[in-house]
C-alpha cells in the first residue's frame, strides 16, 4: 500500500514534544514562531505520534551522532500552561484569538508532583515562501543587553542559504558573504555544526541596522524566505 497524503493538512497534526526542563507553569515560551524543528524519536513509548522538537543550544546538540534532519518550521508559539499561579487547563483573556499552543501540566505517576509539560499540537510548515522575525546574522556585541551590531554584507540579503544558528531558538541564520564555519560555541551568529542541511534561502533581506535592531528585539523587522524543508 502507498497512499498519497496532503503534506499540509497532515503538519497540522504533529505534536511539540512534552517537556521535563520547563515546569514553572508561568506561560513561558518554550519555541517560537518559526523556530527550525525536526523529529524527536526519543520517545520510545510514543512512536505513532509525529513528535517535532526544537534544536537546542550549541553546548548540547550533539556534534558527534547523526545529523537530526530539519522537518519544518514552528507555525505556532508553544508556552507553558499557567498551572502554578492558575487552576490547571486556564488560559488568559490575551490568548484568546492568538494561535499560541499551550502545553498543559505533566505529574509525576508516584507523588503527583507537576514534572514538565505534556506534548500539544502544533502546525509545522513547510516549503512555500513565508516571512519570518525568526532569524539571525552575524554580528558583535551582545544581543541580550540590546547593543547586537550587524555588519554591512553580514545582514539577510537575496540569494543567501540559510542553516539553523547556534543558541538563539532555532532560529535560521544567513550563510552570506561574511560567513564563517567556525563551528565556535563563542562565535555570535554561528551554525549548529552537526545541523548542516539548508533550510532555506532568503527572497528579501533587511539592511543591517534593521537586522541589528531584530536581533536586539529592539524593533521587528520581518525577512521573506523561500523554505526548503
Amino acid at each position: 500500500m502507498f497512499i498519497p497524503r496532503h503534506s499540509v493538512i497532515e503538519n497540522q497534526f504533529c505534536s511539540y514534544a512534552a517537556q521535563t526542563s520547563d515546569a514553572t507553569g508561568v506561560g513561558g515560551v518554550l519555541c517560537y514562531a518559526g523556530a527550525v524543528l525536526y523529529m524527536d524519536n526519543t520517545t520510545a513509548t510514543d512512536v505513532e505520534n509525529a513528535i517535532v522538537k526544537r534544536y537546542d543550544t550549541f553546548a548540547l546538540e550533539p556534534e558527534d551522532t547523526m545529523e537530526r534532519i530539519p522537518i519544518g518550521f514552528a507555525m505556532q508559539k508553544v508556552k507553558t500552561g499557567y498551572h502554578q499561579v492558575h487552576p490547571t487547563g486556564m488560559v488568559l483573556p490575551g490568548d484568546m484569538g492568538s494561535s499560541d499552543a499551550i502545553a498543559q501540566p505533566s505529574y509525576n505517576a508516584s507523588t503527583g508532583a507537576i514534572n514538565g509539560t505534556k506534548s500539544v499540537p502544533i502546525g509545522v510548515a513547510h516549503l512555500g515562501i513565508w516571512d519570518t522575525v525568526h532569524y539571525c546574522s552575524l554580528f558583535t556585541g551582545d544581543a541580550s543587553a540590546g547593543t547586537a551590531v550587524v555588519a554591512t554584507a553580514d545582514q539577510p540579503m537575496p540569494g543567501d542559504d540559510l542553516r539553523v544558528a547556534a543558541n538563539s531558538g532555532s532560529r535560521v541564520v544567513n550563510i552570506g558573504s561574511g560567513f564563517v564555519n567556525a563551528d565556535d560555541a563563542t562565535y555570535d551568529g554561528q551554525v549548529l555544526p552537526n545541523v548542516t542541511t539548508i533550510v532555506g534561502r532568503v527572497i528579501k533581506g533587511v539592511s543591517a541596522a534593521k537586522a541589528s535592531a531584530n536581533i536586539n528585539n529592539t524593533a521587528l523587522y520581518p525577512i521573506r524566505i523561500k523554505l526548503l524543508v
